[in-house]
């Protein structure tokens, strides 16, 4: 049960994990425009989804357009990947012999893949683009702001041969996700197709709210509308389980966005913001006016929200003075989700089933596509052959699988039925040979064949993730990342101002509604002393000056 707990738990606390180690250049609210059609690689149902072989066949003769693997010259090109997990990258070596076969098999080249831990790649990459070192093929992260380094010449324009070498890859996303990130009128980098939006919603315990007669699922658009009725559902709880009162009843995400608020970021916190279309946090800004979000009537009716509901037992004071884990306790009525597609029937143990609700109305901003990307450099000598190499670990199963989970044999076998289960080197998840899931760094993750316990019956957490990137409404800025060389001193400082009083804030810790109020005045003028005023000021002047260069 602990191994099923921890491989549900991934996606979430993964993703998160992703954008704020690699450095979170989030930007952008939901666009007006219509929702992008599903690219035709998300499509297919479990069922639909051509055989790895297959796939593999096709893939191949995309990337080769009307040559043959034997007929391109061979070359040899080298991938700095970014690590996910790097105490599991114990088996390079099988996993280049299974690389160079198949890659001089499909493409006669060699690939060499050159996984690397986070601070080594901080520590080098950026400094190796900017040098103009030749590089072919590297992860684009928060550690190297997409937007910035394509706007220094660091990398190649992938668009100028993706027609005749990348068409696969080019179908991966809709034109709203490539127009944001066009620079200078070029494409410069490929997304991770995996979870491309906030998911944002609750996992609730399904045994408790049967037994309270609750309706879980009433289409509310946030937890802000859940208050009322939690309040009154806490009570009942109460009432009916007694033994249950000393226990919140629900668990809190604790950050309020994008948990409990939709807001356009664009590395600056809190500090400077815009309204999502159609989810509009603050009515009286517009999507394209940037403002201060603590300074806001909407941020002080959240903390006054989260004081009363944990005044009145929906919230918890401190959730970590309990010596037992709340999520398992069946007191609990619903814990706040973030990257949830999938979950098991009995996610935190066995002694509550438990229901996935997600909000309506997902949406992204630019950091779900510049977070995790896939890149060219500049001075790369072959970009077309590299070109190809990005096309092929994008579109062919069998080598989404082999980053993640090692090879067939000797990390994974196939059950009697059929299906993928960790064996052999990856037989213990703790001390795994290879074992990068995930793997938001190695491309397409929706093609992945992956045991049961870490993404459903038949894959289905990929295809509702697919679904949710699809749905999602894009934000207006996205392909934004701020420069933030001339706000560093007032953004260091004006964060230090937020860490004193954010975590009471946000957690609703305070006795009074006055004593919310209070904080919120004394922590907002401090913000103005500090430089929060220039911080807007500049945020917006970078964003008009973007839009009119789009």
């Amino acid at each position: 049960m602990k191994r099923k707990l921890v491989a549900m738990l991934c996606v979430a606390s993964m993703t998160a994990a992703m954008l704020s180690g690699c450095g979170d250049s989030s930007g952008g609210e939901k666009s007006s425009q219509a929702k992008e059609e599903s690219p035709e690689s998300t499509e297919q149902s479990a069922e639909e989804k051509p055989s790895e072989e297959s796939s593999a066949e096709e893939s191949s003769e995309v990337v080769s357009g009307e040559k043959g693997a034997a007929d391109l010259e061979y070359v040899e090109l080298k991938w700095d990947a970014l690590s996910y997990q790097p105490d599991n990258i114990k088996d390079v070596d099988l996993i280049q012999a299974a690389l160079d076969e198949y890659f001089k098999e499909k493409l006669n080249c060699r690939v060499i893949l050159n996984p690397m831990e986070a601070g080594d790649f901080k520590e080098t990459v950026p400094t190796r683009l900017m040098s103009g070192e030749e590089m072919d093929i590297f992860t684009i992260c928060g550690d190297i702001p997409y937007s910035n380094y394509a706007n220094m010449g660091a990398f190649f324009p992938i668009d100028t041969v993706w027609d005749e070498y990348g068409s696969g890859v080019k179908s991966l996303f809709g034109e709203g996700v490539w127009d944001s990130l066009k620079v200078k009128d070029h494409i410069y980098g490929v997304p991770v197709l995996k979870d491309n939006c906030y998911i944002i919603g609750y996992v609730y315990n399904k045994t408790l709210a049967d037994e309270l007669e609750l309706d879980m699922e009433q289409g509310w658009a946030n937890f802000s509308e859940m208050e009322e009725y939690l309040v009154e559902a806490v009570k009942l709880r109460n009432e009916k389980f007694p033994e249950y009162a000393e226990y919140p009843l629900m668990i809190d995400a604790g950050d309020i966005c994008p948990s409990w608020v939709a807001l356009e970021r664009f590395g600056a916190g809190e500090l400077a913001v815009c309204n999502i279309p159609g989810k509009e946090a603050v009515s009286e800004f517009g999507t394209d006016t940037v403002f201060n979000f603590y300074g806001t009537d909407a941020f002080r009716e959240m903390c006054l929200a989260k004081q009363r509901m944990v005044e009145t037992g929906v919230l918890a004071y401190d959730g970590s003075i309990f010596e037992t884990n709340l999520l398992a306790e069946p007191s609990t009525l619903l814990n706040a989700a973030w990257g949830y597609a999938w979950i098991d029937e009995h996610l935190y143990g066995d002694s509550y089933a438990t229901k996935l609700v997600v909000f309506d109305d997902v949406w992204t901003d630019g950091g779900n596509y510049t977070g995790a990307m896939t890149g060219i450099g500049a001075n790369c000598k072959n970009p077309e052959r590299a070109m190809m190499a990005i096309e092929l670990f994008n579109t062919d199963p069998y080598l989404a699988t082999l980053l993640r989970f090692g090879v067939e044999g000797e990390h994974w076998e196939k059950d009697a039925d059929g299906k993928m289960q960790l064996a052999n080197r990856n037989a213990d998840v703790a001390n795994a040979g290879w074992l990068q899931w995930y793997g938001p760094f190695y491309g397409n993750l929706t093609i992945v064949d992956t045991p049961e316990s870490y993404s459903g019956p038949d894959g289905i957490m990929l295809q509702k993730m697919a679904e949710y990137n699809n749905e999602a409404i894009l934000a207006a800025h996205m392909g934004f990342v701020l420069d933030t060389t001339p706000i560093e001193n007032e953004l260091s400082a004006c964060n230090n101002v937020v860490s004193e009083y954010y975590t009471d804030l946000a957690g609703g810790r305070h006795e009074s509604a006055e004593a919310v109020n209070q904080t919120i005045d004394e922590m907002n003028a401090k913000l103005k002393e500090n430089g929060v005023e220039k911080i807007v000021a500049e945020v917006q002047a970078r964003i008009d000056a973007w839009a009119e260069g789009k």
